[in-house]
C-alpha cells in the first residue's frame, strides 16, 4: 500500500525561551493536543506563503524575517507529512483564541514536559533549537510514529 504524503510547513517562532503554539479544541483525534503551527502548502503557492497565511490563520500573528530551516519528514503508518521547517523571532500581531484552536506562548521545557505533544515537537531539544537559530546550520530529520503519535524512531542530518 503506497502512502499519501502531504507537503506542508511548520514555523517554530521562538522568543525568550518560549514559543508559540496552537493547542487543539475540537478535533476528536486531537483535543488538547499542542502543535506547532503550520499547515498544507496550496497548489501555487511557495513555503514562504504558506507560512505567513497558517501563521496567522492559527495564531493571529505575522511572522517576519522567517528562515528555512530544512526539512521534518513524519511518516504515520498510512501518511507521511513532508515539512518545509521555518524560523523566527520575529513577528508583527498579538496571539488569539479562535473556533478550532488557541494559540499561546509556552516554556519551551514545560512544552516537552506536556502528555499531549506532536512528534514535530521533537526538535525542540536544545540541540535543534541552536540549530534552528544558527544561521548556517540545515536539517533534514525523519521520524517514524505510530497512529498514537508514539515515535518509534528517529534520524537526521545536520549540514
Amino acid at each position: 500500500m503506497e502512502k499519501t504524503i502531504r507537503k506542508a510547513v511548520r514555523c517554530y517562532l521562538i522568543k525568550d525561551e518560549k514559543i508559540l503554539v496552537v493547542k487543539y479544541k475540537n478535533d476528536n483525534n486531537k483535543k488538547d493536543f499542542y502543535d506547532i503551527p503550520g499547515g498544507k502548502i496550496e497548489e501555487g503557492e511557495t513555503p514562504e506563503q504558506t507560512v505567513i497565511r497558517e501563521m496567522n490563520e492559527e495564531t493571529g500573528v505575522m511572522p517576519k524575517n522567517i528562515k528555512n530551516k530544512g526539512r521534518m519528514v513524519i511518516e504515520y503508518p498510512k501518511k507521511i507529512f513532508d515539512f518545509n521547517v521555518f524560523y523566527t523571532n520575529e513577528y508583527e500581531g498579538v496571539n488569539q483564541e479562535f473556533e478550532d484552536n488557541i494559540s499561546e506562548w509556552i516554556e519551551i521545557d514545560k512544552l516537552l514536559k506536556e502528555d499531549k505533544i506532536l512528534p514535530n515537537s521533537l526538535i525542540l531539544n536544545r540541540f535543534f533549537i541552536d540549530s534552528l537559530i544558527k544561521e548556517e546550520l540545515i536539517f533534514d530529520m525523519h521520524i517514524v510514529v505510530d497512529e498514537l503519535e508514539n515515535v518509534i524512531s528517529v534520524t537526521y542530518n545536520i549540514i
